[in-house]
């Protein structure tokens, strides 16, 4: 199996239209290789892996944008909810704050659920 160093340059160069396009035969058409091609390299699990590696990495570049902008988006959430001059404006805002928290703590206490069948199993 080929690793990402054996990849070719042509293979490198498709893949950001990839990443970036709806569908393989618009990625093909931007990227100047052939739908037939890209198909091909999509059957190769090397080419495979790095897509879903680069894909993987986007990804996570964007939760880490979320991430830094979270606390922003809730003191923007709480100021709504304080000073809106609509009264519908701050209904939807509470609303949304109680659904995000409810969402939160059913999270965690499926995590904490799920820790705690893990460590009975590894017992």
């Amino acid at each position: 199996m080929k690793d990402r160093s054996s990849l070719t340059r042509r293979q490198l160069h498709a893949l950001p239209f990839l990443i970036s396009n709806p569908n393989i035969e618009l990625a093909a058409k931007l990227s100047g290789v052939s739908a037939k091609q890209m198909f091909d390299w999509l059957n190769q699990p090397a080419f495979r892996q790095e897509l879903e590696n680069r894909k993987n990495e986007a990804v996570n570049q964007a939760v880490d944008r979320l991430k830094a902008t979270a606390s922003k988006a809730c003191d923007t959430l709480i100021g709504l909810l304080d000073h809106a001059e609509s009264e519908s404006v701050r209904h939807k805002v509470a609303i949304d704050l109680l659904n995000m928290t409810l969402k939160y703590m059913e999270f965690k206490d499926v995590e904490q659920r799920i820790r705690k069948l893990e460590d009975t199993i590894t017992e």
